[in-house]
């Protein structure tokens, strides 16, 4: 079980840092995360072979994509091959799902998932050492007939099932998975000046979520936002309740991002000058990060878990 407690950052010291040696910063920022990355791969290779799952959920935009590959180069250089399930793979057909108020299908719903079915490839693939998984096709809402992901198994391998619903009790709570490292992946940090917080995670995940959709979804900011109050309800509905049933919670936040991330959505919100409440809520997302000195996101290095948002060159 893992504390919900958040970290409070210093704005006006992560400012000064980045005055005085931003190259400093961002090196300490990297390495927080990447320290993470290795103790939950040390503690996972204690109990392996014994235990070769991983259970891996977050939010929107807590860096979940990266934070696998990472975790997979960990156990990679310890000598353990490693294989991703995912949970969308076995979602059912679009048309069975629930309708939301607004007409929209409800694609967060757990029903939507077939667990078992899920359940029943691991079991065959561990006994068999091989087995094919669907794949689904979020496009026309509805599995991709006549292909699947052949995937090899072995007692040198870990498997790493992600999805949103991964740490939900439907999954936990079958016998099958009761042994499988849990892992919540999300920002667990949020920026203060004195007990006054200017910077909450969700406010940061939101940045995170309009300036990635932009740059690799061909989604501007007010499609962005329309959809963004359902997100959330998704969110508070099926992963917020079960994070604190993981043995591990990754905070993904990289102190010195906020900086980045003012001059890129300001240039977005100057391009496309979202309209409404629309307009309204990138204004006070701006607002927030005016108290961030800004930084050229140059200083990103390659390989940092905010490629996954901003687009480095």
């Amino acid at each position: 079980m893992v504390s919900e407690e958040k970290l409070r950052i210093d704005l006006p010291r992560i400012n000064g840092e980045a005055k005085e040696d931003i190259a400093a910063l961002v090196r300490r920022s990297e390495e927080y995360y990447f320290a993470q990355i290795q103790k939950v791969a040390s503690d996972f290779e204690a109990q392996f072979p014994e235990n070769p799952l991983i259970l891996l959920a977050g939010p929107s935009s807590s860096g979940k994509t990266t934070t696998s590959y990472r975790l997979q180069d960990a156990l990679h250089r310890d000598g353990i091959k490693t294989l991703t399930v995912s949970l969308d793979d076995f979602y059912k057909n679009r048309e069975m799902a629930k309708r939301m108020p607004d007409g929209s299908y409800d694609l967060d719903d757990p029903e939507m998932v077939n667990i078992g079915e899920m359940e029943q490839c691991l079991k065959k693939l561990e006994q068999l050492g091989a087995w094919d998984f669907p794949i689904y096709d979020f496009g026309t809402g509805r599995r991709k007939e006549g292909e699947a992901r052949h995937l090899v198994f072995d007692d040198h391998t870990a498997i790493i099932i992600e999805g949103l619903h991964a740490l939900n009790p439907i999954v936990c709570d079958r016998p099958f998975f009761q042994k499988a490292m849990k892992i919540y992946i999300s920002i667990k940090s949020e920026y203060y000046i004195g007990e006054k917080k200017i910077l909450n995670t969700r406010q940061l995940r939101l940045i995170r979520r309009l300036i990635r959709d932009a740059n690799y979804r061909n989604s501007n900011l007010q499609q962005t936002l329309a959809i963004w109050n359902n997100v959330v309800s998704g969110e508070e509905r099926f992963i917020r309740p079960f994070r604190t049933r993981a043995d591990h919670w990754i905070d993904s936040i990289h102190f010195y991002e906020p900086l980045v991330y003012g001059p890129v959505l300001n240039a977005l919100f100057e391009k496309e000058l979202p309209r409404g409440d629309a307009g309204q809520m990138v204004e006070f997302l701006l607002e927030k990060l005016s108290y961030f000195t800004d930084i050229d996101q140059k200083v990103v290095p390659k390989d940092s878990l905010l490629q996954e948002f901003l687009i480095l060159t």
